[in-house]
């Protein structure tokens, strides 16, 4: 029997069985409006409620980046960052070793690891950390390449599949974190809602990553940060 609920975002992984591209674009473009409306509301209520409670602007002691900052830090480089780079990167970190081929692992894994050793050069100020870790990458990439099958993760898909698309959701937004310069336990509340967003972003990378393939992943990740590049570009030329 149909079951009369269907199942969340992340448990779809067979849409192409009974939903042709267009449904499943209309699926996600329906589910990241719906839930980037009801991210946007509650974190202004979290907010309001810091402020109405404690006083405390929330947002401002949170230090996220703001284009500005950005723009400070990076220069002009801040525009093809944010639109091309970061979701290439975030893409093949988080999203592409999806499809449990050998290959796609060995890339994704390698640029996982690429994501976090340019945080940590990044955070140690080593001047050019991105290209500084790209080393990290390559050396992931082919130790998981040269000393493991395809076969072996064929073999785990049909068992990992659904836990892998949950984890790589929640690590995605939780990494986000990281661009925050005050996080501090009585920040933590509105720390998870600045998040949530993100986390329905990736739920929508992960179902067209599972669901079509990873170009419409990346492809719908730079139309989402989009938006951020223009802003840059406001503050680029204020």
């Amino acid at each position: 029997m149909e079951p009369r609920i269907k199942p969340f975002i992340l448990n779809r992984t067979d849409e192409r069985n009974t939903k042709s591209v267009g449904g499943i674009l209309l699926y996600a473009a329906l589910f990241f409006i719906v839930t980037r409306i009801a991210a946007m509301l509650l974190q202004k209520s979290g907010a309001a409620l810091y402020e109405w409670g404690w006083g405390l602007d929330a947002a401002g002691m949170l230090g996220a980046r703001t284009p500005e900052s950005m723009v400070s830090e990076m220069g002009w480089r801040a525009v093809p960052h944010v639109l091309l780079l970061a979701p290439f990167v975030e893409e093949c970190a988080f999203r592409l070793g999806l499809s449990f081929r050998r290959w796609h692992i060995a890339a994704g894994l390698g640029a996982l690891a690429y994501f976090f050793a340019d945080w940590m050069l990044f955070f140690a100020d080593v001047a050019n950390a991105r290209y500084w870790a790209l080393p990290v990458w390559i050396a992931v990439a082919a130790a998981v390449y040269g000393f493991t099958t395809d076969g072996f993760w064929l073999s785990k898909r049909d068992r990992w599949l659904r836990p892998a698309m949950w984890a790589s959701t929640v690590v995605f937004a939780s990494v986000h974190l990281l661009s925050v310069s005050a996080l501090i336990w009585g920040l933590l509340p509105y720390a998870l809602l600045y998040v949530l967003g993100l986390f329905f972003s990736g739920c929508v990378f992960v179902y067209l990553r599972v669901n079509l393939g990873f170009g419409w992943a990346l492809g719908a990740h730079m139309l989402c940060n989009l938006p951020p590049a223009l802003f840059l570009l406001g503050a680029l030329y204020d």
